[in-house]
C-alpha cells in the first residue's frame, strides 16, 4: 500500500487529522531503511514486521510488510526444494487473510482482497506494486529481502469496530514483534504487539 493511499485515506477517517506519515516519523533510527522507491518502507530487522492498519467509512485496509528472514528463515531466492516449498507455503498463508486477520465480529467485516508482493513468487501470482528494478527486488546490494502483503476487508457495520485480532505469531514462529500503526474513527496511533499480545485495539 502506497504511503500516500494511507495517507488519504487516514485524512478521509479523521478530518482534520495529521497524515499517517506522520506516525512514520519514529521508524527504525538504529536499523537499516531502505530509501528512493521504498521510502516508506520500515526497518529492515529481524524478528521485527510492520503492521498498519487504516479505516474509512466502510473499508477496512491492512498492510502487512516484514523481512523474509521472519516468514521463511532466509533471505536470498530459493535454491532447494526445500526453500521453494518454504516460499510457496509463506506465500500461501498470508493469502489467507481472514485467517491471519479477525476484525471485532460486530462489525461484520469480509476479505474482498489480497495482493502479495514477494520477491521470488511461487505460485505465479505477482503483484507488483512499486515498480522496483529486478536486482532491488532480489534483495539488492544489501542482502535484504521483505516480504508485503494488503487486505482489503469491507464492514458492514463499521461503527462496532473496537479491535483487529492477529494470528501472524502463530502463523511465523520466527517471528517476535509487530510495530503497529493505525488511523481509524477513534484516532490515530501506535502500539508494539507481541506472541503474548497480539490483539491491536482500533
Amino acid at each position: 500500500m502506497k504511503p500516500a493511499v494511507l495517507a488519504a485515506m487516514a485524512c478521509a477517517a479523521l478530518v482534520g487529522a495529521a497524515p499517517l506519515q506522520a506516525v512514520h516519523a519514529h521508524e527504525g533510527h538504529e536499523t537499516h531503511e531502505h530509501h528512493g522507491d521504498h521510502e516508506a518502507h520500515a526497518a529492515h530487522e529481524h524478528g521485527v514486521a510492520t503492521l498498519r492498519v487504516v479505516s474509512a467509512d466502510t473499508v477496512l485496509m491492512i498492510e502487512f510488510a516484514s523481512p523474509l528472514d521472519n516468514l521463511v528463515g532466509f533471505e536470498h531466492e530459493p535454491r532447494t526444494d526445500e526453500q521453494r516449498k518454504a516460499m510457496a507455503d509463506a506465500e500461501r498463508l498470508l493469502r489467507d487473510g481472514a485467517g491471519l486477520f479477525r476484525p471485532s465480529a460486530g462489525a461484520e467485516c469480509l476479505l474482498l482482497g489480497v495482493k502479495l508482493d514477494s520477491p521470488w513468487p511461487q505460485d505465479g501470482h505477482h503483484e507488483h506494486r512499486h515498480g522496483h528494478d529486478e536486482a532491488h527486488e532480489a534483495g539488492g546490494d544489501d542482502g535484504h529481502a521483505d516480504l508485503e502483503a494488503e487486505y482489503r476487508f469491507e464492514c458492514a457495520t463499521p461503527d462496532r469496530l473496537k479491535v483487529l485480532q492477529t494470528r501472524l505469531f502463530d502463523t511465523f514462529p520466527r517471528l517476535r514483534e509487530l510495530r503497529a500503526e493505525r488511523a481509524t474513527a477513534s484516532g490515530q496511533g501506535s502500539a508494539a504487539l507481541t506472541p503474548g499480545k497480539a490483539d491491536l485495539p482500533l
